[in-house]
């Protein structure tokens, strides 16, 4: 089982989401320059969580935002649904560049919750393959000590 559907269709072509919030801010970057951006907080229609990602502010003021968080919407909604994923959230941390980034925070464990690990990836390669694999690996962990 995953994550339950709380709206929408799975089979909806434009991952619809609800804008939480848009703030324009700086991001510092290692070299001690900035970089203006804006973080974005949607809500997945079809499984009701919060999400956050950074797009560069030019992106936006280029009309970038709509496109770019119906994509991330997608991405989201194609790991609440993967097996074994029971929660979804993101929160901003620092890379080992020392610069903020927005990681999706992914609850993959049993159906009653019992048992369960989290995995952390950043939210600008969510849709990687990379993540779908972190995933089965923390679920194969989690079935080595006995959860079913």
């Amino acid at each position: 089982m995953t994550l339950v559907k709380v709206g929408g269709d799975e089979g909806s072509a434009d991952h619809p989401y609800t804008p939480i919030a848009i703030v324009r801010t700086f991001r510092v970057n290692n070299d001690g320059t900035t970089t203006n951006i804006v973080n974005i907080t949607a809500a997945s229609v079809l499984y009701g969580v919060q999400f956050t990602f950074t797009l560069l502010a030019s992106t936006v003021d280029d009309d970038g935002a709509p496109p770019l968080t119906a994509e991330r919407t997608a991405w989201v909604d194609e790991v609440c649904g993967y097996p074994h994923v029971q929660d979804f959230w993101s929160e901003t941390d620092q890379g080992p560049s020392q610069v903020l980034y927005n990681y999706g925070v992914i609850t993959v464990g049993t159906d009653d919750g019992a048992i369960t690990n989290q995995i952390r990836v950043r939210m600008d390669s969510l849709n990687d393959g990379s993540t779908f694999t972190a995933i089965d690996k923390a679920w194969k962990q989690l079935q080595a000590l006995g959860a079913s």
